[in-house]
């Protein structure tokens, strides 16, 4: 195999459960990883939101396009979901927003569409099936406070839209502490999100670790590399999607000049 990052750094802010396979395969590259998470998943707890999980699976029998945003939400959302539902209900045609979830939905035996090379919210509001969905009953499995473009726009075209909110997202506690007592400098820092990204930006400016804005920053879309930029990096790189493939492809060629 061709090391195509050897002798880089590479600096990983994935939640602690995600972030060894993706050091695994920077490492086959050639890479030397340091990971310091920005980003925690924790479920849902209250026994408010958990009665309003269980309403959402209990109807789940009606929805006729289930979108899963992440793969924590097809992880939290088929744990309800075979406990309810032990053979799925035929109605419902299943969404994906990025490779990751959409091989987690085809792990639990269900076909799935997601939108083109993209695979963004804004590729999937593309697909044909959601363009007119008059009346039609959607409910997006995400986590608490999640990006409302998806819900929005197919409530304008005339959807019912509901949310399965079965997580939450949260700064880990020991991040700040882990930054402080980073000396090291990296080549790279790759983020998944737009909020891991606010949370390492937060975090940089809580400790003075200034220096980590010069190092090259690899974002999952445009979006969140615009994000970046306005957070003060100087160097961003946006990748075609947030899967490891497109994410590892943006930093060699981001790197590959250096």
């Amino acid at each position: 195999m061709e090391k195509n990052l050897q002798q880089r750094r590479i600096l990983v802010t994935r939640p602690a459960a995600q972030a060894a396979a993706w050091c695994q395969r920077l490492q086959a590259a050639g890479a030397d990883t340091d990971c310091i998470p920005m980003l925690a998943i924790e479920p849902v707890t209250d026994e408010s939101g958990l009665q309003a999980i269980k309403q959402q699976i209990l109807d789940f029998d009606q929805i006729e396009h289930a979108i899963f945003v992440s793969r924590n939400a097809v992880q939290f959302g088929f744990e309800w979901l075979d406990n309810y539902w032990p053979q799925l209900p035929i109605g419902p045609s299943y969404y994906a927003i990025g490779a990751a979830t959409a091989r987690a939905l085809e792990a639990c035996g269900v076909h799935c569409q997601s939108g083109g090379e993209a695979m963004d919210s804004e590729a999937l509001l593309e697909l044909p099936a959601l363009q007119q969905p008059h009346h039609a009953k959607v409910l997006i499995f995400r986590g608490r406070g999640g990006r409302p473009l998806i819900g929005e726009t197919l409530q304008q075209r005339g959807a019912d839209v509901r949310y399965c909110e079965l997580y939450h997202r949260a700064l880990p506690a020991a991040a700040a502490n882990e930054l402080a007592a980073y000396h090291q400098e990296p080549d790279a820092i790759a983020v998944h999100s737009g909020e891991t990204l606010q949370n390492l930006a937060h975090c940089i400016d809580a400790t003075g670790s200034t220096a980590l804005r010069d190092a090259l920053l690899v974002c999952p879309s445009a979006r969140v590399a615009e994000l970046g930029k306005a957070l003060g990096f100087s160097r961003v790189i946006a990748a075609t999607n947030a899967g490891d493939d497109a994410m590892l492809a943006a930093l060699e060629r981001g790197l590959g000049g250096q």
